[in-house]
This record gives C-alpha cells, sequence and structure tokens, in this order.
C-alpha cells in the first residue's frame, strides 16, 4: 500500500462542529451550514448546503454532490431532481472553494488532496446526524478523485488490521455509503493512455522539482466560454468562485494529482457499486467553442475509462453523447438523458 502524504486521518482524534444554518444566496430552498473540523488543534472549515425539500418514503436516503477544481455547487435545478425521486439533497463546498474560500486560505489547491477528507466526514457526520442512514457520493471531475481515494481509505478501515480498529469504530457516525456517481472524473491526466505513459512522468518530475511555478494566461478559456451566461453558455454563476478565466495553475498542486492519481490505482480497488458517466468523444484540442462544446474539452475519455476499470470492483460505465465536462451543464436534452441514467442506476441499488 502507498499513502499520499498525511494521507492516513486519526479519526478518533477528530472532532466535528458547525455554524447555525442559514439561508443559502441561491435562495429557498437552500441553507448552508459552515463545518469546522478540529484535528489535534488544526482546524478546517468547509461549507455543507442542502435542500429543505424533505424526502417521505421509509427509506431515508441523500445524495451527497461534490464539485470539481475552480468549482462550487450552483446547480440548483440538479437539487430538484432528486429531490423528485425521494432523496435529500446536500452538497459540499470544499476547503478553499465557493462558499469556504477564507482571506488566510490559497484558493482551489492544497498541498496533498487528502485534506479534503476531512471536509467529508464532516459532511458525512453531518447529514448522519440529521436522520439519514444511508449516501449515495456524486462526484464531478477533481471531485471524483477525491471522494474516490476517500472511499479507498474507509474500505482500508473494514479490513481487520489492528492499527485502523480504534478509527474503524468512527465509521458508526457515517451514513452507509451505499454507491458512487463519477461524472467525468479525473483518473488521469488528459492524455491519450499511449501519451500518459510518456508524458506524466515528466510532468510529475518537473511539477515535484518546481513546485513554486503557478502558471496562468488571463484569457478566457474556451470552456468557460460555452457555459456562462456572459459568453455563448446558459448557466449562471459567480466568476469570482469559478472565474472564466480559470485559476492559476501551480505545479505544486498539479503534482499532488498526479500522486493521488497513483495512489488510487496502487491502492486495491474499491468496493463500493460505482456509476461513471462520460461524453463520447475527446474535444480538448479543439479551439473554437462550438467544436469543443461536442465533447468533452476538459480530458481524455480513453485514459479515464482505463483507469477506471483498473480501480473500480463493481463498475457500471455510461457514454452520454455529446455531454460537456460536466455533463449535467451540457444541453438540456443531453442533461435530462444523463439524469435518466443515474435514475436507472439508482433503482436497481440495494
Amino acid at each position: 500500500m502507498i499513502y499520499e502524504p498525511n494521507a492516513a486521518i486519526a479519526m478518533h482524534s477528530l472532532r466535528v462542529e458547525h455554524s447555525e444554518e442559514k439561508t443559502d444566496h441561491l435562495g429557498y430552498p437552500f441553507t448552508y451550514r459552515t463545518l469546522f473540523v478540529n484535528l489535534d488543534n488544526i482546524y478546517f472549515e468547509s461549507t455543507l448546503v442542502r435542500s429543505q425539500s424533505q424526502p417521505t418514503g421509509e427509506r431515508r436516503r441523500a445524495v451527497l454532490y461534490l464539485h470539481g477544481y475552480t468549482d462550487y455547487f450552483f446547480q440548483s435545478s440538479l437539487a430538484t431532481s432528486w429531490n423528485s425521486k425521494d432523496w435529500a439533497f446536500y452538497a459540499l463546498d470544499l476547503q478553499g472553494y465557493g462558499r469556504s474560500i477564507r482571506p488566510d486560505q490559497s484558493e482551489n489547491i492544497s498541498q496533498s488532496l487528502s485534506v479534503y477528507h476531512y471536509d467529508l466526514l464532516a459532511a458525512l457526520t453531518t447529514i448522519k446526524n440529521d436522520g439519514y442512514e444511508e449516501c449515495v457520493i456524486l462526484a464531478h471531475s477533481t471531485g471524483g478523485l477525491v471522494a474516490s481515494r476517500f472511499l479507498q481509505w474507509i474500505d482500508s478501515l473494514k479490513q481487520d488490521d489492528i492499527e485502523a480498529q480504534a478509527d474503524s469504530k468512527r465509521l458508526i457516525s457515517l451514513p452507509k455509503i451505499s454507491g458512487l456517481i463519477l461524472n467525468s472524473p479525473f483518473l488521469a491526466m488528459p492524455f491519450s493512455p499511449k501519451r500518459n505513459k510518456v508524458i506524466t512522468p515528466i510532468i510529475e518530475f518537473l511539477t515535484h522539482s518546481l513546485p513554486f511555478i503557478s502558471t496562468h494566461n488571463n484569457k478566457v478559456n474556451t470552456y468557460s466560454k460555452t457555459l456562462h451566461k456572459r459568453h455563448d453558455g446558459e448557466w449562471d454563476y459567480r466568476l469570482d468562485w469559478k472565474p472564466d478565466i480559470g485559476s492559476p495553475l501551480s505545479f505544486s498542486w498539479l503534482n499532488t494529482v498526479i500522486r493521488s492519481q497513483k495512489a488510487l490505482a496502487l491502492n486495491g480497488q474499491i468496493s463500493t457499486p460505482v456509476l461513471m458517466c462520460h461524453s463520447d468523444k475527446t474535444t480538448r484540442s479543439k479551439k473554437s467553442a462550438i467544436e469543443l462544446s461536442r465533447g468533452d474539452g476538459v480530458l481524455d475519455i480513453e485514459s479515464m475509462l482505463a483507469a477506471a476499470n483498473r480501480v473500480y470492483q463493481n463498475i457500471e460505465t455510461t457514454e452520454i453523447a455529446g455531454g460537456y465536462h460536466d455533463l449535467y451543464l451540457s444541453p438540456k436534452p443531453i442533461r435530462d438523458k444523463y439524469i435518466d441514467c443515474i435514475s436507472r442506476w439508482l433503482d436497481q441499488l440495494p
């Protein structure tokens, strides 16, 4: 087994608190709570958003949405679709993202993706305390990598390892994680499998050797042009939290992602049932917004699939024709097909 630095979490020393619930800027029915994690006097803050539309069925089930890089939760209609299926809806803005940006923190980056495990633990503990015994995690892009590493770690606690027994007792404070839904997860660098074998080690060496470098072109990226209303898209979101020029690309952060991807591939398959949805084509090399919007303009589909087949024991993959990188932000007919795919998969869960 290999672990990222700081990936082992001492759950027995973890304390979770939260602020009072307040009305979110999205308006009714959304509220938010700031989550405070105290780990041996090291503090972390994240934000848990909740739809107040409550499920009426006998099963107390919730979904937890996890965003991608340079992102936050703003898709209010996504919550509506889950509420209509009788699931409670929660979304987590990780530390340093969206609602959780703080003046004394770097935005959108961390020295190790494993620090976000604390945010997930806090969110899931709160969901359990709200009365939900079962939870599905829905994660996009880098959020898919974070959630997968988290579940891999949870699996390790279920083993009969003496060192893990103290921490495994804390699992009773979490709801049962009955499924993981991946929306175009960032499981590999965005090149073809053949190129990745050559390029990824070079990127890993450079980003490790030059962690202080950060690049930013300060131009509106083509993908953003397909999304936001100020350009050619249909979505209106806060550009201070999800800037259309992106965020500076830190070599240190990129090295962290590569380490996490390697750890995910080497630490054993994840047992949780997984649905992975992705576009039918890679368009990241396209220059125009029209061409880019005909597929995934950020990641490589072939490499994503190859990585997924190594990582998950029980996985179903579904191709969404014409889907954007964030499938839910695709045009409505495509978005509806994506949601229908999720609904069918949920129906077959135990």
